[in-house]
């Protein structure tokens, strides 16, 4: 099976590329800078032009390898510095460096994975659980030995750090994040959140401030977890934005979680058509009881999703979470779909 190649280039250099990707044993995807991301984080190789370099430097993709910059004469230093600063190693002059560009290219074609994975947790409707399902997934994830970044993207929710009783401590919150350039230090932010334990960062809304959360906030975070080796989970409100569908293009995974009744597999489908199209994989959660008898693997066909966890209510639960005391037994009906989940992740990123 051929390696993707992303090509950000302009009609005169696209027959050049495409000859050297067919050589290289790629199969080339054309793409355009302001509406790329998906294919950007997911290509073996990205190639690109210097009038592509401009428009990428104006978006909030991420630093990555495997960029080539490519051109018909020798483009000035400001282009080059650039694309160096969008991750690019290696130039080509075409149709001159045909040879050069082949060789390069399949030497990227070495396997790789990304450093840390990436979930996203939306509900069909409301009160299906996604927010206590993503909370459930990292505390899971925490326990098997990932560091974990748990990003609450619901600004109008109640807020995952009241769902996991740590809304008294200290870190930032969106509000207090600022963005240098577009990017966030790993490393840095994992030191600087409210924490569950050594291993599960929360980044969550102040409940002071109406500020909204902005895409470019989220995805810089998102990447900056990512880069740092995290598996960062991500609760998505069921809206049509900005953060919901750059945040669906960029994990390995998008969970939609719906409760087992008819009107809930009706809501997944409009959800999943409306919102989770361009997602990389997509799959479903199905919380019991069903009034009607319908059972998940029937309510997976008909959304036709993968079913990944179906699981009942734990009835201590609700109390639990009112007291800040969100303990969620590893073999309770929860703790096992939030196992199930994490292990649909590893799966999707090659774990």
């Amino acid at each position: 099976m051929s390696e993707v190649l992303l090509a950000l280039v302009d009609a005169e250099l696209r027959d050049d590329v495409a000859r050297c990707a067919a050589a290289a044993g790629y199969r080339l995807v054309v793409g355009e800078p302001a509406a790329c991301r998906a294919d950007w984080l997911r290509a073996c190789a990205v190639v690109v032009d210097p009038s592509a370099v401009a428009a990428l430097a104006a978006t909030a993709v991420p630093r990555r390898t495997g960029v080539l910059l490519v051109a018909t004469a020798a483009p000035p230093a400001g282009v080059w510095r650039a694309a160096m600063d969008l991750g690019a190693g290696d130039a080509a002059l075409l149709p001159a460096d045909e040879g050069h560009l082949v060789r390069t290219l399949t030497e990227l074609r070495a396997p790789r994975r990304s450093a840390g994975g990436g979930l996203a947790v939306l509900s069909a409707h409301g009160g299906a659980g996604a927010s206590v399902l993503s909370a459930a997934t990292a505390l899971a994830a925490g326990d098997a030995g990932e560091q974990v970044l748990l990003l609450d993207a619901d600004d109008l929710g109640g807020g995952l750090d009241l769902i996991l009783g740590i809304e008294d401590r200290a870190g930032l919150r969106w509000q207090d994040l600022t963005l240098e350039g577009g990017a966030v230090n790993g490393q840095a932010l994992h030191s600087a959140l409210p924490r569950v334990d050594d291993r599960v960062a929360v980044l969550t809304s102040r409940r002071d401030d109406s500020q909204p959360i902005h895409a470019d906030a989220v995805l810089a975070t998102l990447d900056a977890g990512r880069g740092h080796g995290d598996l960062v989970v991500v609760d998505l409100p069921r809206a049509d934005t900005d953060v919901v569908r750059g945040v669906v293009e960029s994990v390995d995974l998008v969970l939609l979680v719906t409760s087992a009744t008819v009107a809930g597999c009706a809501a997944a489908t409009q959800v999943a058509e409306r919102l989770l199209t361009r997602a990389a994989d997509l799959a479903l959660a199905v919380r019991g009881p069903s009034p009607g008898g319908l059972r998940a693997a029937q309510i997976a066909d008909a959304v036709d999703m993968r079913l990944v966890a179906s699981y009942r209510p734990d009835p201590r639960l609700p109390a639990r979470l009112e007291d800040g005391r969100p303990h969620i037994a590893a073999r309770g009906p929860l703790g096992r779909a939030a196992q199930a989940v994490y292990g649909a992740v590893g799966t999707g990123r090659g774990a």
